[in-house]
């Protein structure tokens, strides 16, 4: 083959190389943006989970914390798995909610993006009050579902020591041009049913 042959098969597997690199990389911020969509969108927006993180952020060790996390796996299926985990409840009366959700539903959801156990408990001190039967949650599904929802967008992202971090603006899912707020994320590498994700460790929003 001819050397000018050559350089053009050379420049056509390097646009390639750089095109399909271009490609891989949006995807993976792309899947990054859906990562911090799913906090953002349960109306999780500001905690850290570090022992050592920000002292004006709601940690993992605070009890009202779990509450958070229960919450966040409640919210978290209603909107996105609601045919597989949300049911009705079978007692006539109801007393405590028209549907339920298995605590096992709500604890993997935590492990999902927290990569944390969680003690399935009743909430109580709150304003939004929750009754565990020891298995299952009683909830009106309907009100557990923001009536706005916020989006991430992913921006810029940074590695070091094995924490990523993830920054960009937060949009409103009906009206994108709607970013009435930026925000930082931090995760960690996680494995879940077999597959690479991210486990969050904080979220910081700041809203303008």
């Amino acid at each position: 083959m001819k050397p000018k042959y050559l350089a053009k098969l050379f420049v056509m597997v390097l646009t390639c190389a750089l095109t399909l690199g271009v490609s891989a990389k949006s995807d993976e911020v792309s899947r990054m943006g859906i990562f911090v969509s799913n906090f953002t969108e349960a109306g999780l927006y500001q905690f850290d989970l570090e022992e050592d993180g920000d002292p004006d952020l709601a940690h993992f060790g605070d009890p009202a914390f779990t509450d958070e996390l229960i919450k966040f796996g409640i919210t978290h299926n209603v909107i996105n798995n609601p045919k597989s985990t949300i049911k009705t409840c079978r007692d006539k009366t109801c007393e405590y909610g028209k549907h339920i959700i298995s605590g096992q539903s709500v604890a993997a959801s935590v492990r999902k993006y927290f990569d944390l156990p969680l003690k399935n408990q009743s909430i109580e001190d709150s304003s939004q009050e929750v009754y565990y039967d020891g298995r299952n949650y009683h909830i009106n599904a309907p009100d557990w579902r923001p009536e706005t929802v916020y989006y991430a967008e992913v921006q810029e992202v940074s590695r070091r020591r094995g924490v990523i971090t993830m920054s960009g603006e937060l949009y409103n899912l009906r009206n994108k041009k709607d970013r009435p707020a930026t925000f930082t994320a931090t995760a960690k590498p996680h494995e879940w049913n077999g597959k690479d994700t991210w486990a969050i460790l904080s979220l910081n929003v700041d809203w303008k």
